[in-house]
């Protein structure tokens, strides 16, 4: 529960406020205002407020491909689409007795009438970061080598550096995303993360003109929302899966 307002009073922000902002900013999918325009300087608002986040040694290597001619957009849609039929197959396949999960098929149902509609949303997205995605098995392989020479006990012989990389790389990006999501939020306008488009980084890439050494981490449709009424969603309490110094089962 947010705590009272007279009791935040001394803080640098409006914390009920703040929270509000935290905990309704969902993905958004079925609202999206297909027909209203989104005015360019807004989404440049909120892209200059995105790039304050934090990224790993202050690298700043994210880039913003943003979308908004019709013809473009249906060629994406397309592509995005081929990968769809394939994941919706493999994600319903797989997904067991959780088919009949009434939150369950909401969000299928959901992603499905993203991915019909997605030539129609006003303003795609793609963040991207310079560089390609680190090769960890090769990464992990080097420091192997380079530890053969060291005594049994040593630590380094426990460690590996591939995940690290990884988590360095995606880690540089996502807070600048959710931080894009937060200010669209804040303006009125909805958006979700897709990733559908990535399967056919390539073609997509040859159609925007985005060099292949530069890795397309996902896609934002953007739109104002149908309505702002928002509510928190119906998550299990944090207190239910944090553990304090040492994990408990």
């Amino acid at each position: 529960m947010t705590a009272p307002v007279e009791i935040m009073t001394g803080l640098p922000f409006d914390v009920a406020e703040t929270d509000r902002l935290l905990t309704t900013t969902r993905s958004v999918r079925r609202r999206l205002d297909l027909d209203r325009p989104v005015p360019r300087e807004v989404v440049e608002e909120a892209l200059e407020i995105a790039i304050q986040a934090p990224s790993a040694n202050n690298h700043q290597n994210w880039r913003w491909m943003v979308v908004t001619d019709d013809g473009v957009k249906d060629r994406i849609a397309e592509l995005t689409s081929l990968s769809w039929q394939f994941h919706r197959m493999d994600m319903w396949t797989n997904a067991g007795r959780r088919r009949t999960d009434r939150q369950a098929r909401k969000n299928y149902e959901s992603a499905q009438a993203l991915a019909e509609a997605i030539a129609r949303v006003p303003v795609l997205v793609i963040p991207c970061v310079l560089g390609r995605p680190p090769d960890i098995s090769a990464i992990d392989e080097a420091w192997r080598r380079r530890m053969a020479t060291k005594e049994d006990d040593d630590p380094g012989h426990r460690s590996t550096h591939g995940s690290m990389r990884a988590s360095i790389f995606y880690g540089s990006i996502f807070p600048a995303i959710w931080s894009f999501q937060l200010a669209l939020r804040s303006r009125g306008l909805g958006s979700t993360i897709t990733c559908l488009h990535v399967a056919h980084e390539g073609p997509v890439g040859e159609l925007l003109g985005i060099p292949s050494g530069v890795t397309q981490v996902c896609m934002i449709p953007v739109a104002y929302t149908v309505g702002t009424d928002f509510r928190p969603a119906d998550r299990v309490s944090a207190k239910e899966r944090t553990f304090w110094e040492r994990w408990e089962s």
